[in-house]
């Protein structure tokens, strides 16, 4: 086929309306069908059609309509009786058919047959080779297996399914034979020149001539504006403006449109920004199904199918909860953080002694035994309730790679939704337009049945994310509002002004590689199969007549991108269709564009397009000035930023103020260790001990036993050793120690651990055991007996200290153990299982390292409440427990105790919590805010004056 002369856009449409009028010249509703690229465009056509006839006095529209090609040959084809019984031929039943042969004939593909990439690439080719005579002699080995691949799949699907190719070819031979049906006279407007073979074997029997084709020709782009931007957001923002200011100017914004070269980047953009400005379009959904939250949940379910017998990997199970999506609708679920609580601490719901006591300093009362059996039942209760639906879940999702056909597992699937995906009353229309959707996509699965495959753990998830992925939804109506979408989107549309996106070479064109399946040197010998050139020939003649649609487009060009930093050069089609090789404009930022209000965009004057870019331009403008604006908001914003950069200590660099803290938190017993806390992170002290928040430790990711989950270990064993020696009278011997710390150490063994790890850390806990009992076994034979071991304080008795400003301070905790000499001296013992460094500026005369550690002090004031007159308090390091820290509890050390805990009540009175970085070697607040970020404000915090009473405190272990 051939087209006609090239003309202009407006002329096109001219000459369309009347060849129209001289088709029904003598008969007013003779049938006309105008074949259109899209079926948007066909929509246009009609309405401009109306439009001319109702200036012109014409016919009118009765009985003519537009459709695309594949739209018309799909008619003409079901008027087949045969076509009426089967299915059409869809991508994914093609790739699921593809997969199918690859399970049970795999042939040279049989190292990769299991890759859900290999079925999508074989399907691309079979695509591809629909109706294509490929003879693969003397080709290589692939290309073989190819068409083995193309031959089989295609008889497979046959008689259950129809292709496009076949609609496309039956429809050309019942054309020609004269049984399409009433099509009328077949008019043909802005199609394509460049076609595959059975298109264009269908517009051939249809006898289409250069007069019956009218396309606009080569664009003119002498009107054009070329401008670049910084990256694809600064080409969103001003498109968004470039819309505004043309509908302040009274266009209408269905004649207005915004299109793009890749919607995987520019699609979610100008839906963002032309809803932030309020303006009414239609096009591809910003969030299509596979991105919403209901969609991520169940192929994240679906990419851990647990095998027969075994439960579903816990992590999926929290990512998925954490959506705040999965819920049963009858079995009860803890929340996420609870979840995720059990998960990083597993309860026994058999043992009770199994379970820790959740809050020491709450014991030694009635009342206080109740409240913690209350809380370990309930935690209990609450690892039933997870453990119940984790195995619920599991069970259903095991029916799913179980099911022996695309039917069943649909039902399957269907049900999982409504069971564990359940509402719990009115949903946000988002969400449940997404469940619709979601369901609709579900259901689509029973269209695999028949394709020769059948469902597999391994290949489920792949074909239900294609299922989902191939669901696309629209946004708005068409003609109504604003029109974005792909160049291909702008052929044959009706319209005033465009705006194209992404004229980047890379983006436009695409850069085009040889297929690996089909090389090049076989296209080059093979009838109806493009090669390279070709393709890029199609792409530059689509880019053109896009360009073509309106005589003076607004064309934006990326020169990078903040997400993945490319450097992107103009589209290389450019320069010859605009005669200059450089945009005659140019974004240099967001804070220009606002600062400019975008007028280098087109001949008006534009806007900023939201309220918030007024906001931004006026302070752009202005500088910034905290305070001035009607925005509370954005107010806050400015301060904060202000703040943290020029180091000012305030509200929101850690200054909270003296009405931080609840009224009653100094009136509550505190542990020596939350001191602690506070001067290690104030910052950190004020998010778990203020706020309650805490750190999630993933135990997949973990590689080796964490330092806290290894004192714990060692702590247990020495508490059980220790009470059968209380039940003995006598010391067990060592092999009762190291069996004990065997049993809690198989019990507490993850299996995300590296072997050789563990078997090192192992064979060191032990060791330090076995010193640790050599050690115990010194001490007795010198005098020393067990008085009891793991004693918690805080209640019965109080202990308490009166500090110089009248605050009672009470102090609640748990001791390693308690000993008595045989000349009455008591002494406290804390264990350690880290290294003795950090503590050796403890002394007698600094007790409290300059007001950085208060256990010794602390745990020897309850000692001194057991009726020692003679207290000692000391650290046992148990890698060297014969090498101590520690000392006699005398009045001085507690004069040291009262003026050092002082010093800290002052501070969280006054609510004093800045950001003091903590190390990088394990997870904790600090890392989670960013290390280097907090790092770069500590030092500038530390010149406030606001925080001069504190900073000696707050800096003596970084001057150690």
């Amino acid at each position: 086929m051939t087209t006609a002369e090239p003309v202009d856009v407006e002329s096109a449409w001219i000459t369309l309306a009347d060849r129209v009028s001289e088709v029904r010249a003598g008969s007013p509703l003779a049938r006309v069908t105008i074949l259109v690229p899209t079926p948007a465009s066909g929509l246009d056509v009609i309405r401009r059609l109306a439009r001319e006839a109702a200036r012109g006095g014409g016919q009118g529209i009765a009985n003519v309509r537009a459709v695309t090609v594949d739209q018309l040959a799909t008619e003409i084809f079901l008027l087949v009786d045969a076509a009426r019984s089967r299915k059409p031929l869809t991508p994914m039943v093609r790739q699921a058919a593809a997969a199918g042969l690859l399970a049970v004939e795999p042939g040279r593909f049989d190292y990769c047959a299991d890759r859900p990439v290999t079925a999508q690439a074989l399907a691309r080719c079979s695509a591809t080779l629909d109706g294509i005579e490929l003879d693969p002699t003397g080709a290589p080995p692939v290309v073989s297996e190819v068409h083995r691949a193309h031959q089989a799949v295609t008889a497979r699907l046959e008689g259950g399914f129809w292709s496009r190719h076949e609609a496309l070819t039956t429809a050309a031979e019942r054309i020609a034979a004269g049984k399409a049906g009433d099509i009328g006279t077949v008019l043909a407007f802005a199609l394509p020149t460049a076609t595959e073979p059975a298109t264009a074997a269908v517009l051939e029997a249809l006898g289409l001539d250069d007069s019956d084709v009218l396309n606009a020709g080569r664009p003119d782009l002498a009107g054009a504006h070329w401008t670049s931007a910084s990256d694809p957001e600064d080409e969103a923002r001003a498109a968004a403006r470039a819309v505004a200011s043309w509908l302040a100017g009274g266009a209408p914004g269905h004649r207005i449109g915004v299109f793009w070269s890749s919607g995987e980047i520019y699609r979610p953009l100008v839906a963002r920004r032309l809803q932030d400005a309020g303006i009414e379009f239609n096009g591809p959904a910003p969030v299509q199904l596979v991105d919403t939250p209901m969609a991520r949940s169940v192929l994240r379910l679906l990419d851990h199918l647990p095998a027969p017998g075994e439960l579903l990997s816990v992590r999926p199970l929290l990512d998925a909860i954490a959506e705040g999506l999965v819920r049963h609708r009858d079995l009860p679920l803890p929340s996420s953080a609870a979840c995720e609580r059990l998960w990083v601490n597993p309860v026994s719901t058999e043992d009770d002694d199994a379970e820790p006591v959740a809050d020491p300093g709450d014991q030694g009362t009635a009342a206080a035994e109740d409240r913690a059996a209350e809380k370990k039942r309930k935690r209990r209760e609450a690892q039933r309730e997870f453990d119940a639906f984790h195995q619920a879940l599991s069970a259903q999702l095991h029916e799913v790679g179980q099911a022996g056909s695309w039917s069943a597992a649909s039902e399957v699937l269907l049900r999982l939704v409504d069971d564990f995906l359940t509402a719990t009353g009115p949903e946000e229309p988002t969400r449940a337009a997404a469940r619709t959707m979601l369901r609709d996509a579900l259901t689509d699965l029973a269209d695999l049945d028949g394709c020769g495959s059948t469902p597999e753990s391994r290949t489920v998830a792949h074909t239900v994310q294609e299922v989902i992925t191939a669901h696309r939804s629209r946004t708005g109506r068409i003609g109504t509002g604003v029109t974005t979408g792909s160049l291909g989107d702008a052929l044959g549309r009706d319209i005033d002004h465009a705006v194209f996106l992404g004229l980047a070479d890379g983006l436009v064109p695409v850069h085009a590689r040889e297929d690996a399946l089909l090389p090049e040197d076989v296209r080059r010998r093979t009838e109806g199969l493009p090669e390279l050139d070709e393709r890029v020939r199609r792409q530059r003649e689509l880019f053109e007549a896009a360009l073509s649609v309106v005589p003076a487009p607004l064309l934006l060009q990326p020169r990078g991108s903040l997400r993945e930093s490319p450097t992107y050069l103009p589209s290389r089609w450019l320069p010859a269709l605009l005669g200059r090789d450089e945009p005659e404009t140019a974004i240099p930022s967001a804070v220009a564009a606002l600062r400019d209000s975008a007028g280098w965009a087109t001949d008006e004057t534009p806007q900023p397009a939201t309220a918030q870019e007024l906001r931004q331009q006026w302070l752009t403008v202005r500088g910034h000035h905290p305070g001035d604006l009607d925005s509370e908001h954005l107010n806050r914003a400015l301060e904060i930023r202000a703040d943290r950069r020029r180091g000012r200590f305030t509200r929101y660099t850690g200054h909270a103020g003296p009405a931080a803290l609840p009224e009653d938190f100094l009136n509550r017993p505190v542990s020596p260790t939350a001191l602690e806390e506070w001067v290690n992170n104030p910052f950190g002290y004020f998010v778990t001990k203020v706020l309650g928040a805490e750190l999630f430790a993933d135990r997949e990711l973990a590689q080796h036993i964490d330092p806290l989950t290894k004192g714990n270990i060692l702590h247990e064993a020495l508490e059980h050793h220790a009470n059968q020696a209380l039940a003995d009278g006598a010391l067990p011997p060592v092999e009762h120690l190291l069996g004990e710390a065997e049993r809690i150490m198989a019990r507490e063994r993850n299996e995300y651990w590296i072997e050789d790890l563990w078997q090192h850390h192992r064979a060191e806990m032990l060791e330090q055991l076995r010193e640790t009992h050599a050690h115990l076994k010194d001490q007795h034979a010198g005098g020393w007996g067990l008085n009891a071991p793991e004693v918690d304080f805080g209640e019965d008795p109080e202990i308490a200290l009166d500090l110089p400003d009248g605050t009672v301070l009470r102090f609640r905790g748990k001791v390693d153990r308690v000993d008595r000499h045989e000349d009455g001296t008591m002494r406290v013992v804390d264990y350690k299982s880290g290294r003795r460094d950090k503590f050796k500026a403890i002394t007698p005369e600094d007790p409290t390292a300059g007001g950085t550690k208060f256990q010794l002090p602390v745990y020897g004031l309850f000692a001194r409440s057991l009726g020692g007159a003679d207290v000692r308090a000391e650290y046992w390091f148990l890698g060297a427990p014969g090498e101590p820290v520690g000392y006699e509890l005398t009045d001085d050390v507690v004069d040291a105790l009262r003026a050092d805990a002082h010093g800290i009540v002052t501070a969280l009175r006054a609510g004093i919590f800045p950001h003091r970085p903590e190390s990088e070697r394990y997870t904790n607040v600090t890392t989670v805010c960013g290390h280097r970020d907090v790092t770069t404000l500590w030092e500038k915090l530390q010149d406030a004056p606001e925080l001069g009473p504190h900073l000696v405190l707050l800096t003596q272990e970084e001057t150690r």
